[in-house]
């Protein structure tokens, strides 16, 4: 990865008491391919004397075979580098541009020059900003103060060096001083906290500007997450596989749709968007009775007694029914007041097939299952139609009141129900409602782990 640095500049660069000062130490172990020299009023007033620190640069850059371009921000109307205020702004700026015009460069800092506000500005910068910059420090020659001569000679400091004499040079000085960015680990916390509401797309709203820390998991499983919700299921299995995550614990279609709709259902409820999830109730209940008739009494309802109108809405036929059944043509007609008409497919529609089917003498006999769907359909009736005309709340008192059980205990029955029509993708001991649980541990495992 190519590598640029910016540095500040102090009294000991380039080169004092015989030895590299920090920017040219850095340079000689990291060559980078870039170096950004922010220049105060003293240090531009020294560059043009003699351009002692483009011309040792160019020294440094012959001597060991490499190539940088320097690149200078002079700030000739700073005159006191004392102050704080001075430089945070200025150095975010400019940090900021270096990214932008390197993009794929690995950013260096040299924490080691220029006066103790830069330095400990550079750093707090390295810390918080949202890219990966790497800080450097650089001890002295023998670990003490290296003030150096007032005088400077460029030929003489040059030639005196010892860090260009591989017998005479002293260790490598550079430390890359460990630090996590602040920024990410403050806003990692507040994409966590979403994660475990389900709120897949704030958690990611948190981590895109700071991405370049994150996990590179953690940014497509998030977008998994965000189709997952959204029931655009092809989009999450597509983003979830680019990451290597296997996210969908039931894989075949028309029972993968209708589960994951009802831990959808599973969400509103258990976060108390009762509106929402009443609104789900009668989808949900519809494609449940109609895959208990399919798997447990082998019917063929679309097929044998419909006919299909505006894309996929299908309504059962009478006369289709007269002409394939008319034992249950006539149970139908005992559940409606004039007789059966042609009606929508819907669970109200449904229910009378499922009870003709699990009676004693029925195709899938089963009494407790039509209670279980008789009840359903009341819930339905009861607090389905009027939250529909409503532009209220709805509050778990109010479901209660109206439908007899609780929002829970309904979610139950279809997911009892949903089990026992796909009773082979549940195997014993494991529990597969908590499959959003599930993924939002190991969203979050990777976020503090990897």
């Amino acid at each position: 990865m190519p590598k640029v640095l910016f540095s500040t500049l102090g009294m000991t660069d380039p080169i004092k008491n015989d030895y590299d000062g920090p920017l040219l130490h850095i340079m000689r172990k990291y060559r980078p391919e870039k170096v950004y020299l922010f220049m105060t009023k003293r240090i531009c007033e020294l560059s043009d004397e003699d351009a002692r620190y483009r011309v040792q640069i160019q020294y440094l850059c012959a001597h060991e075979g490499f190539i940088c371009e320097v690149i200078e921000l002079r700030y000739a109307y700073i005159d006191n580098p004392q102050e704080y205020d001075i430089f945070y702004p200025l150095f975010e700026k400019e940090l900021k541009e270096i990214h932008i015009n390197n993009p794929d460069a690995q950013i260096l800092v040299n924490l080691s020059s220029g006066t103790p506000q830069m330095k400990s500005t550079c750093h707090l910068l390295a810390l918080t900003m949202p890219f990966p910059i790497i800080p450097l420090q650089v001890t002295t020659p023998h670990e003490r103060e290296n003030y150096g001569s007032p005088n400077y000679d460029i030929e003489e400091t040059w030639n005196n060096n010892m860090d260009n004499y591989a017998d005479l040079a002293t260790k490598n000085r550079t430390t890359a001083v460990k630090a996590e960015n602040l920024t990410y680990l403050m806003l990692r916390e507040v994409a966590i906290s979403n994660i475990e509401t389900y709120n897949y797309s704030a958690a990611l709203n948190e981590l895109m500007p700071v991405q370049a820390f994150a996990p590179p998991k953690v940014i497509g499983l998030l977008k998994a997450a965000i189709h997952r919700k959204n029931m655009e299921l092809k989009e999450a299995e597509k983003e979830s596989n680019s990451v290597g995550y296997d996210i969908f614990p039931i894989k075949s279609g028309d029972a993968k749709d209708l589960f994951e709709y009802l831990l959808l259902l599973g969400l509103q409820q258990k976060s108390g968007q009762l509106m929402d999830f009443v609104r789900g109730i009668s989808p949900a209940l519809t494609r449940l009775f109609e895959s208990f008739l399919k798997e447990n009494c082998r019917r063929q309802i679309r097929q044998d007694f419909c006919v299909r109108y505006a894309d996929e809405h299908w309504r059962i036929k009478r006369d289709k029914l007269a002409a394939r059944e008319p034992d249950l043509l006539a149970y139908y007609d005992t559940k409606y007041g004039y007789g059966f008409r042609d009606s929508d497919i819907s669970c109200a529609s449904l229910l009378p097939m499922i009870e003709y089917d699990c009676r004693p003498r029925g195709r899938s006999p089963n009494e407790a299952l039509i209670k279980r769907a008789q009840k359903m359909r009341t819930v339905e009736e009861k607090v389905r139609n009027p939250a529909a005309h409503s532009i209220t709340a709805v509050t778990e008192e109010q479901f209660e009141k109206l439908a007899g059980i609780t929002s829970d205990r309904l979610l139950a029955d279809m997911q009892w129900m949903f089990q026992m029509v796909y009773r082979q993708y549940f195997p014993v001991g494991v529990n597969l409602w908590d499959s959003y649980t599930k993924m939002n541990e190991d969203i979050i495992d990777i976020i503090l782990f990897e």
